[in-house]
């Protein structure tokens, strides 16, 4: 027997599951199937008629990186009229891009924004500039007024089916913070959400100037700085 777990109806929104598709799975189906011993195995299936089921350890590393977060997801983002698990607020994610291009990261990304909709604080370990270069960008739309059409122009989803989540992630207060590991293993948190590649400090300069690389994001400030009142 095969659980179906991804891509499935009603579980993520159908924009968030064909970015993840095609940036990830590439038109392929993740199921569990049943194994000796009352185990469960992951299968990865291509082809109409599934001809093709690859064992997870054949999977791309980012494939393998990103399963066991997309399912934990599913538990946090509920298909049903209750948006979020009660008993939890805070979602730490650690480097979230481990094995994915930026394309991958995007899409993960959509998921986050819809965290934030549904109220939870999400806290992100990170060594990607990709992923600074969407707090960048939140924090310019946010400045600017932008509308929510912007943001979803962002991540490629057309329509009005990211509105709310877009609405509300243009709400949201982001605080980006460089970790440093001193003498004693003592660790310091410096505050750099300004990002501003002309700042006198090294280290809010260093990641600020990694901003501008995203073009897509870029765009979309660009576009909302020339709307601004």
């Amino acid at each position: 027997m095969v659980e179906k777990l991804f891509p499935r109806d009603r579980i993520l929104k159908k924009a968030y599951r064909e970015r993840i598709n095609d940036a990830i799975f590439h038109g392929g189906t993740i199921g569990m199937e049943d194994a000796q011993n009352h185990a469960k195995k992951l299968k990865l299936t291509h082809g109409e008629n599934g001809e093709a089921k690859l064992p997870f350890m054949t999977w791309t590393a980012g494939q393998r990186e990103f399963t066991p977060l997309l399912l934990s997801l599913y538990h946090l983002l509920p298909a049903r009229k209750l948006l979020k698990d009660e008993s939890i607020d805070w979602v730490v994610i650690e480097e979230p891009e481990m094995g994915l291009h930026p394309q991958a990261i995007t899409a993960f990304l959509l998921l986050v924004l819809d965290l934030l909709w549904r109220g939870y604080r999400v806290v992100l370990s990170t060594h990607s500039p990709h992923v600074v270069s969407a707090v960048w960008m939140l924090q310019r739309l946010k400045e600017f007024g932008a509308k929510a059409r912007r943001l979803s122009a962002a991540f490629d989803v057309k329509g009005d089916s990211m509105k709310a989540v877009a609405e509300a992630a243009l709400t949201k207060e982001y605080k980006t913070y460089l970790m440093a590991f001193g003498a004693n293993d003592k660790v310091t948190a410096q505050d750099i959400s300004a990002l501003d590649p002309g700042a006198d400090d090294e280290g809010m300069a260093g990641w600020g100037g990694l901003t501008g690389f995203t073009s897509k994001f870029s765009d979309a400030v660009r576009r909302a700085a020339n709307e601004a009142p």
